[in-house]
């Protein structure tokens, strides 16, 4: 029998963290960066602060774990595997999602007063995103992973932001996806669609 002041296991440490990232995303989402404390996550999560400065360091970095979550397409297809139309699927299915929209407001609320966390969520969410864009972008593309990645999002990311739009169907993610391909040139990069596109020309 393991005894309580064991280490963890990694599967308990993974689920630990996963706890603490709902809280967080918990916080932020219905009451903003301001309401969000080490000693709330502690006692929420039922982890000891100490635990969250060693695995997360200050609250910032449990944004940043926080940010990450909304970007877990990384993870699924960061090795390039996926061709352009299913990158682009995965990154707004993710972000036009409930917390990432949430956690996009909670950040940008309180970006005057906390420039250096903006930054660090920039760079942590859009600037990778950007840059997983651009490993599936064609050399020749004519248009930038930056500006791929603002037109992608566009107004149903916008809508969403301001409550004006409930979370997209897979099929509505799609019409945008292949709106914005095809807007740029880049046509679809699913080879079945192509096909039914071929077909009906």
């Amino acid at each position: 029998m393991t005894g309580k002041r064991g280490r963890p296991s990694a599967a308990e440490a993974g689920a630990r963290d996963e706890r603490v990232v709902d809280v967080v995303v918990a916080v932020l989402t219905g009451e903003g960066l301001e309401a969000l404390t080490l000693d709330r996550v502690s006692a929420e999560a039922h982890v000891a602060k100490r635990t969250l400065y060693t695995v997360f360091g200050d609250r910032a970095g449990l944004v940043r774990a926080a940010v990450r979550r909304q970007h877990a397409y990384l993870g699924d297809a960061g090795d390039g595997a996926a061709d352009l139309r299913s990158a682009a699927r995965g990154i707004l299915r993710h972000l036009l999602g409930d917390e990432a929209v949430g956690v996009h407001r909670a950040i940008t609320g309180a970006a005057a007063l906390h420039p250096l966390l903006a930054r660090e969520f920039y760079e942590e969410g859009p600037a990778r995103a950007q840059g997983f864009l651009a490993a599936h972008l064609p050399a020749d593309a004519p248009v930038s992973p930056a500006l791929l990645f603002t037109a992608l999002l566009g107004e149903p990311h916008r809508r969403r932001l301001l409550g004006l739009a409930v979370t997209p169907s897979l099929p509505e993610i799609d019409a945008q996806v292949d709106e914005v391909l095809r807007a740029f040139g880049l046509g679809s990069s699913d080879p079945a669609r192509q096909g039914q596109e071929s077909s009906s020309s």
